[in-house]
């Protein structure tokens, strides 16, 4: 979801958060999917289990063999059991910088929700809370407030202010967005250059993105991604122009004095170099 525009705009169904960190950073969020995390909960919960499992037999079999006192013995698998269940992802979270065993192998992480890394009292938080919403209602309440929560986020997120996002998605096969011939005129005279960063990662984001759209859904996003566009360039495109083929025109041109004015500072800064280099200095 971006946030200056309505959810229609969000191109292919990504769940994208738009962050403005205290430092005026602007960051792109892709919060992970509800089937990501599931998987990665699964993956984590076989460890934990594990955990558990091996450490209460290691304690049985000390015990045996040892001759422990009861309360010791209980004492030990109440410690084995706070290790599986807390020390697991808390210590995964601090050293992994917010990911998991599973969370890497799903390319998911937590993080803040303004986008930093997690803390350990946020860490410490989410564990002790996945003991009542996954471990002990077998998930129900988690999956109910993950269902909720636009983010996705269960009840252990929300009261620590966290939230999972992906950190690893599938590459898309680079393509250069050209300028439809029946606008190129249009294209060289206008001005394009106002266009905030949000909007143009959002077009960017739809044309490789449309064909795989609902016809329907392509329809909306392009003409509200026309509406958000028209104030910013002048003069406004030929009546009659098809919604992507004038977006396509607005990012290609955008594109191409964007790299036209950087290779020009380039060679305004070797010139520069070359000229300092040249000047003969005085011992």
């Amino acid at each position: 979801m971006t946030t200056t525009g309505s959810a229609t705009a969000t191109p292919a169904g990504l769940d994208r958060e738009a962050v403005i960190t205290g430092d005026a950073v602007l960051l792109d969020l892709r919060t992970a999917s509800f089937a990501a995390r599931m998987l990665a909960a699964l993956i984590d919960g076989a460890l934990q289990l594990g955990v558990l499992v091996l450490g209460t037999l290691a304690v049985s079999v000390a015990a045996a063999r040892a001759d422990l006192d009861d309360g010791l013995v209980a004492a030990a698998i109440v410690t084995v059991s706070v290790l599986a269940y807390v020390g697991y992802p808390v210590l995964s979270e601090l050293l992994l910088r917010g990911r998991s065993v599973g969370r890497l192998a799903m390319g998911t992480r937590v993080v803040r929700d303004d986008g930093g890394p997690v803390h350990v009292r946020q860490s410490l938080l989410r564990a002790v809370m996945a003991m009542l919403e996954i471990w002990s209602t077998a998930g129900s309440l988690a999956l109910a407030s993950s269902v909720i929560d636009r983010r996705s986020r269960r009840l252990g997120d929300l009261l620590a202010g966290t939230v999972v996002i992906q950190e690893r998605m599938r590459d898309l096969e680079p393509a250069r967005v050209e300028v439809p011939e029946v606008l190129r005129s249009w294209a060289d005279t206008a001005d394009v250059g106002r266009l905030p960063l949000t909007l143009m990662q959002d077009i960017r984001s739809f044309l490789p993105r449309s064909g795989s759209v609902h016809p329907a859904s392509r329809r909306q996003i392009s003409r509200d991604l026309l509406h958000r566009t028209l104030p910013h360039v002048a003069p406004a495109p030929p009546p009659g122009t098809d919604p992507e083929e004038f977006l396509a025109a607005v990012v290609a041109e955008r594109s191409r004095r964007d790299e036209t004015r950087l290779r020009r500072a380039q060679d305004r800064q070797v010139e520069l170099s070359a000229e300092v280099r040249a000047v003969p200095f005085s011992g």
